[in-house]
């Protein structure tokens, strides 16, 4: 078999080229060829900035083709490769023939030139969906062993100013055997981006990026796996930038820390909870995995939100601990009609309800939802209505008495602390403080 190395040279790289890059190329060839027959470096000169890096690597891949060239590496001028990269692709590839590309870690030269691994990347991938869950940072790099006639059925969008390689990573993992093995077959060199009239900036292919691993999540039903510490989770991924989904993609459940407290709060062995502002479910899976929740009301009106949750729910295998009586309402004082409002798309649990007297939103009081249900606790998080949110559970408070976690604006604080609280019997023993609300975590005041 024969290999190509491209690399495209842009403006300001030529130095690099000869200094690092073509000598590790060298050095990696005469280590070991691994299955190779030959390796061929192909340096694509654009250091006039008169082609576009992504011309290049395309002319390089119709040159493969033309010349016999089975696989292809991308090594980029800034970059280097590892001595043994030929040996240890030649590893992968012996034990799973059948692959079309294959990527190694993610491996960057710190300020001090020393290689660190990045932290937080898969040391595996093996499918299409588990790419989409890893971050893009944290998934693959430009280097990787592809075979070159199926490369060539794709190319470089020679269009795009930058995020080119993603665009491509996302067509082979979706129709090819692709996979990322714990190998290292290159280093990357950060900081030293090419200049001249195309050249982008990390923060643009950042943005780029992830304008299109939003577009793939809403093609693609995509989850997020991770272990909690019982087991496997499975939660849908639709938004990697939405500020809950974004803890999926971290490998954790949202407001962990806050969750972690609940264990010392809430005594009753499977407890029976109140969720107001379910969303897509967070809470809710966490409830039935680690206070084993006899019974869960989840409260949530937004359509968009109550996909995920059902689809989470499911996923989880915990309907059966789920009372979908509130599931399409809101919560309030009395009964309202109201619209949602979502100010940030990428934090659709912050939408509120405006009322509107035509809106096809409903709101109920929990004493009227929840009737002569026993409630052993109720977390509230309604964008501001959290007061009217309490008092209309008055009833079911002052019977049950249950453990409360409300998420409360900062200009209802004292109505919080000072009134609510002093009427209702209960007091704050903890809290958590962010930028416009405070978490509060109350009980009844003769509680232990």
């Amino acid at each position: 078999m024969i290999c190509a190395v491209i690399t495209p040279v842009g403006p300001g790289h030529a130095g690099l080229l000869e200094q690092s890059c073509a000598p590790s190329v060298e050095q990696a060839k005469a280590w070991s060829l691994g299955p190779f027959a030959e390796v061929r470096h192909y340096v694509m000169d654009d250091t006039q900035g008169l082609h576009g890096r992504s011309n290049r690597r395309n002319d390089a891949l119709r040159r493969a083709v033309e010349e016999g060239v089975e696989w292809v590496y991308f090594l980029d001028a800034d970059d280097l490769l590892t001595p043994n990269a030929f040996e240890a692709f030649g590893r992968v590839i012996e034990a799973e023939p059948d692959l079309d590309a294959v990527w190694g870690l993610i491996v960057t030269l710190d300020a001090g030139g020393e290689p660190q691994l990045r932290e937080g990347q898969p040391e595996r991938i093996d499918t299409y969906q588990q790419f989409l869950t890893a971050e893009p940072f944290n998934a693959i790099q430009i280097g990787g062993f592809i075979r070159a006639e199926v490369a060539a059925r794709y190319g470089f969008d020679a269009g795009m100013d930058t995020g080119e390689d993603y665009k491509l990573y996302c067509q082979l993992w979706a129709n090819h055997r692709c996979v990322k093995r714990p190998e290292i077959f290159f280093v990357n060199q950060r900081g030293r981006h090419s200049t001249g009239p195309r050249s982008a900036t990390g923060r643009d292919w950042s943005d780029s990026v992830t304008r299109q691993w939003r577009e793939k999540l809403a093609e693609e039903p995509v989850w997020a796996e991770f272990d909690d510490g019982q087991g496997p989770v499975r939660m849908r991924l639709t938004n990697p930038a939405d500020l809950i989904q974004n803890a999926y993609v971290r490998g954790q459940f949202f407001e962990a820390d806050s969750l972690a407290k609940l264990k010392a709060l809430v005594k009753r062995p499977r407890p029976r909870i109140v969720e107001v502002g379910a969303n897509i479910g967070n809470h809710v899976v966490w409830y039935a995995r680690h206070l084993d929740a006899e019974r869960i009301y989840p409260v949530e009106p937004n359509p968009e939100a109550l996909k995920l949750l059902d689809a989470n729910i499911e996923a989880n295998g915990i309907c059966a601990r789920i009372d979908r009586r509130g599931m399409g309402l809101g919560a309030g004082a009395g009964e309202g009609r109201f619209v949602t409002e979502t100010a940030n798309a990428d934090n659709l649990g912050a939408t509120r309800l405006v009322a509107a007297e035509d809106g096809g939103i409903e709101t109920r009081s929990l004493d009227a939802l929840i009737g002569d249900e026993t409630v052993d606790f109720i977390k509230i998080d309604a964008e501001g209505m959290e007061l009217a949110v309490l008092e209309g559970a008055a009833r079911l408070i002052a019977r049950d008495k249950p453990v409360i976690w409300v998420e409360v604006l900062r200009p209802n604080i004292m109505g919080f602390v000072q009134t609510w609280c002093r009427k209702a019997g209960y007091r704050v023993v903890d809290s958590t403080a962010y930028h416009n609300t405070v978490d509060y975590f109350a009980i009844p005041k003769e509680a232990p």
